[in-house]
């Protein structure tokens, strides 16, 4: 039986710098672990005119998108979840409130995802238009008033729906990614139409 030397000189310095080539490998894929992530479009939202969420203005334009999309997934996007300092909340509209309504991240979600369904099935697709009245940015926080008006056109039967009214977002930015998301949302009615608050009732506890 022929023996293969397997010490010779040329093989040995082979064999010395494969684990210096595996260690470097291992070493630069490593330090990508702890990157910063790059802001990317959500999954459900490649159809969508989507914008990094890296600015305030940037989460509102993502909204009036959204809405307009009856875009159930990517909705949750928008807002700040449990891993944010300050998780979503919806302040309703006092006028309708009473003692001060509110809800957090789950039933907003819910109430969009049925939101979404109805409005699908009846293929009508809603448009929104905010009208920026107030606007502040410091450091890692934001707040947005705007005046807006949601709307429906008539289909399959159904007349024109519409509601109007104040809303009041309060943003930040989490200091992991650098994103932007909404924490808290308020709304105030107008006085000629039905407020948001109401059209999310509808769908809150059906």
């Amino acid at each position: 039986m022929t023996r293969i030397d397997t010490t010779s000189e040329g093989s040995g310095r082979r064999g010395n710098l494969l684990p210096l080539r595996l260690f470097l490998a291992t070493a630069l894929a490593g330090c990508a672990l702890f990157e910063p992530r790059d802001s990317q479009q959500p999954d459900d939202g490649d159809h969508l005119a989507w914008r990094p969420p890296i600015s305030p203005d940037a989460v509102l334009a993502n909204l009036a998108t959204v809405v307009a999309a009856l875009e159930p997934v990517v909705y949750g996007e928008l807002l700040a979840d449990s891993g944010w300092t300050r998780p979503f909340r919806f302040v309703a509209d006092p006028a309708v409130a009473g003692q001060g309504l509110s809800w957090g991240l789950d039933e907003e979600l819910a109430a969009w995802q049925r939101f979404c369904d109805h409005y699908e099935a009846l293929q009508a697709r809603p448009s929104l238009h905010l009208l920026r009245t107030d606007s502040l940015t410091a450091g890692d926080s934001a707040s947005y008033t705007a005046d807006y008006r949601l709307a429906l056109p008539a289909s399959a039967g159904r007349s024109d729906e519409a509601w109007a009214g104040t809303l009041r977002l309060g943003l930040s930015r989490n200091l992991l990614n650098g994103d932007w998301a909404i924490h808290r949302w308020e709304d105030w009615g107008a006085d000629s139409l039905p407020s948001w608050t109401q059209l999310k009732q509808v769908f809150l506890w059906p």
